[in-house]
């Protein structure tokens, strides 16, 4: 496919270029939606720089200048959840929390749910995510439960592909029903509504495809009503920042991001950490995805540290 200098000379002729390499890419290989979103992410990142834009100029414009991030409380102690719980609303970090439930006991694991929702009252709001840990009759008596103790959702209670399920316990849940682990791109996202087998959306930009398939899942939740919220697969700075720039052009993020992967990391690997401040992320502005990778962090991580890497001060300009 040829693309000429003058259309590849104005940002139409990137994006065109861009979606041409990905149709590409997707009509040539099944699955592999890591690798397509790492590709795709690469190729925005490069126009935007050359073109002075964000990338989420690049997808559309953005709506949202900042994102509320939520944390997850997974060390399965309450005493030291809550502690945590607290100290993230003090500083002003994260007032929505999800637990990671399903491996025990259902009632010690709303028992749980409940003291920390307890604790915090008001101040947070405390969702949980199953990981598809339940049966369906599990799912619907765990369900009621939750809702007793204010839980205010429930992610992926059985498995992904049981559409049915997750249908017949949307419409007997008294709060919202999310679908993640069962979306895998815009066939699935379809399929979802078809089934009408959740209220609401976990939108990755690796589980979907890509950046503009992550555009689509959104597209056909806001057509079908469903709600959406913006997914992590727990990524580091760079994926952290696309997804971020994805979700900024969401008209609504109704149950906001989970954008919070960066901060599990004990060393810095961009040049200016994100800004996670009042309870959300900064979307970066400047050319590209905004950031920049510190170089000599980045080296002293390579597995094969046997090799030298090195980038002059002319390249780093």
């Amino acid at each position: 496919m040829h693309h000429d200098e003058a259309s590849c000379g104005n940002r139409g002729g990137f994006i065109t270029a861009s979606r041409a390499a990905m149709h590409l890419l997707a009509r040539s290989i099944v699955g592999n939606r890591f690798a397509k979103s790492a590709i795709e992410t690469a190729l925005y990142d490069a126009m935007g720089r050359r073109k002075g834009v964000s990338v989420a100029e690049l997808l559309g414009g953005q709506v949202h200048d900042r994102l509320p991030v939520l944390w997850t409380l997974a060390s399965g102690d309450t005493g030291r959840d809550i502690i945590e719980a607290e100290e993230m609303v003090a500083r002003k970090r994260h007032n929505i929390f999800k637990l990671k439930i399903g491996k025990r006991d259902i009632a010690q694991d709303v028992a749980h749910v409940g003291k920390i929702k307890a604790a915090l009252g008001d101040k947070a709001s405390v969702r949980v995510d199953v990981n598809m840990a339940w049966t369906e009759v599990e799912a619907r008596r765990a369900i009621a439960m939750l809702v007793d103790v204010g839980c205010d959702l429930v992610e992926q209670p059985i498995a992904g592909s049981n559409l049915e399920g997750m249908a017949r316990l949307r419409n007997q849940a008294a709060i919202p029903i999310m679908a993640d682990e069962g979306l895998t791109g815009p066939n699935s996202a379809l399929q979802h509504i078809a089934s009408h087998a959740c209220d609401v959306f976990a939108i990755k930009i690796e589980q979907s495809g890509g950046l503009r398939a992550a555009q689509h899942v959104q597209a056909i939740a806001e057509a079908a009503g469903v709600a959406v919220y913006g997914g992590t697969m727990l990524e580091a700075g760079v994926s952290t920042i696309a997804s971020a720039h994805v979700f900024a052009t969401f008209p609504r993020l109704d149950y906001g991001t989970e954008l919070f992967g960066p901060l599990l990391l004990t060393q810095e690997i961009l040049r200016q950490p994100l800004d996670y401040s009042d309870f959300a992320l900064t979307v970066p502005t400047g050319p590209g995805l905004g950031i920049d990778l510190d170089d000599d962090a980045v080296t002293s991580l390579r597995r094969d540290r046997s090799k030298t890497f090195s980038v002059s001060q002319s390249a780093r300009a």
